[in-house]
């Protein structure tokens, strides 16, 4: 079962700075809290989202390797992550655009559940999902403050 979803977030922050926030799992913490599907990332080595650079996400169904498959800088980071058994796998693709007022984000999400979690897939799809628009919306708060109330 493979699934996909697209997110686009506009922000007056510029290409640079997203960049800099995606780039760095180590700093995911400073911006994206914890939450019942999300954990916490443990970095690699590197902060640098080279190209195979790795770091771990911590979630309800175990850890999550996760490995940098694209990096441009100030344009685009993409991510593919899996469990050991690739039951879940889930690729991810931020592109950023210029705009006249900032940057344009756009979260591109791939899903896709096999094995163990074939019966469960579409509530595993769903969380995830939930997940992905719960970051965009604090990446986008971290970049621009809180929105007014």
């Amino acid at each position: 079962m493979t699934r996909q979803s697209t997110i686009t977030i506009a922000t007056t922050a510029s290409p640079e700075q997203v960049y800099a926030c995606l780039r760095d799992p180590r700093r995911y913490g400073d911006w994206l809290p914890r939450s019942v599907s999300y954990r916490g990332t443990t970095p690699g080595r590197t902060s640098s989202a080279a190209i195979g650079d790795t770091y771990v996400d911590h979630t309800p169904l175990g850890k999550v390797r996760g490995v940098v498959t694209d990096a441009s800088p100030n344009r685009l980071v993409a991510f593919r992550q899996a469990t050991d058994d690739d039951a879940l796998t889930i690729d991810i693709v931020y592109r950023l655009e210029p705009t006249a007022g900032g940057c344009a984000v756009t979260r591109t999400g791939r899903i896709a559940v096999a094995g163990r979690l074939r019966p469960v897939g579409p509530l595993v799809t769903a969380l995830v999902r939930r997940e992905n628009r719960r970051t965009m919306a604090r990446l986008k708060e971290h970049l621009d403050g809180p929105a007014p109330r």
